[in-house]
């Protein structure tokens, strides 16, 4: 049981991490790529993507977290 409250604690910090990167990408039209800064008017199909992986991976944290509560035994 001590185990499972600590997946739930890293995805949720990593699900925080994330949400705080994408606020402040939609707010000021850039993010962080791998190589450099993306602009959503300079390369706007780049930083979609960007924004909605960053939604699939907040679907991820969440869903791992509603694993880690239904299903403690497993981790």
């Amino acid at each position: 049981m001590q185990r499972s409250h600590i997946v739930m604690i890293l995805f949720l910090v990593l699900a925080a991490m994330i949400t705080f990167d994408l606020i402040v990408a939609l707010r000021t039209g850039r993010a962080r790529g791998r190589g450099g800064t993306i602009t959503r008017k300079g390369q706007p199909r780049r930083f979609w993507r960007y924004v909605y992986s960053s939604y699939v991976m907040l679907l991820l944290c969440a869903g791992a977290i509603l694993w880690a509560l239904i299903s403690p035994d497993s981790f």
